[in-house]
């Protein structure tokens, strides 16, 4: 049985939520400029003073749902075991890059929303920063676990940038097309198109 100080927990995050999803349906049949508070309380039935209980402005709003998400798969990825993520054949590699494409399959409003480029330069650039600052992560520790202590030739922050502007116009694309491809077989795709390519980097090291 719930205790009385759980219960104002889930009214918080019940509130965001729909605060959330107002604004991801808003910014798909609208774009995000045209979108109002006032838009955003009367879709999620909610009033202006519990709006800004939670959020400053619809900017705020914004930038938590991307960070919300982006922490959400963080998780998933996390959970994979470093030794299956970095094995000799390189195939766990391409779990985290399946974990994406399936988590853009279950929240796909939301992806659209935040890929799309009308909208919130903070919010955009928000998103680019966390892709980049994972790839960042990623390729760093793939680098580490193959035992290389020198560069690359190519350096790890230019690796990174490539990656995540490949990833995300990817992700733009198959999103906006309606998912022609199942996530796996999305997954499949990029492994072999950047990922392979990016193995070719640290074996001519």
């Amino acid at each position: 049985m719930s205790t009385p100080a759980q219960r104002p927990d889930r009214r918080v995050s019940r509130t965001r939520r729909l605060l959330r999803e107002a604004l991801t349906s808003l910014i798909l049949e609208k774009g995000y400029d045209a979108v109002t508070i006032e838009d955003i309380t009367r879709r999620a039935d909610l009033g202006r003073t519990t709006f800004y209980l939670h959020y400053r402005d619809k900017e705020h709003l914004f930038l938590e749902s991307i960070e919300q998400s982006a922490d959400e798969l963080a998780r998933q990825i996390v959970q994979i075991p470093a030794e299956t993520l970095f094995n000799e054949n390189g195939e766990g590699a391409g779990l985290p890059i399946a974990l994406v494409f399936e988590h853009a399959a279950q929240n796909a409003d939301l992806y659209r929303a935040m890929l799309r480029s009308e909208g919130s330069i903070k919010a955009t650039s928000r998103l680019r920063e966390l892709t980049i600052q994972y790839a960042l992560e990623f390729t760093r520790r793939w680098w580490e676990r193959r035992g290389l202590t020198s560069e690359p030739h190519i350096p790890l922050e230019v690796i990174a940038q490539f990656f995540a502007a490949s990833l995300l116009g990817t992700l733009v694309w198959w999103l906006e097309a309606g998912m022609p491809y199942p996530p796996r077989q999305m997954a499949a795709f990029f492994r072999r198109l950047v990922l392979d390519g990016l193995r070719s980097v640290t074996e001519s090291h």
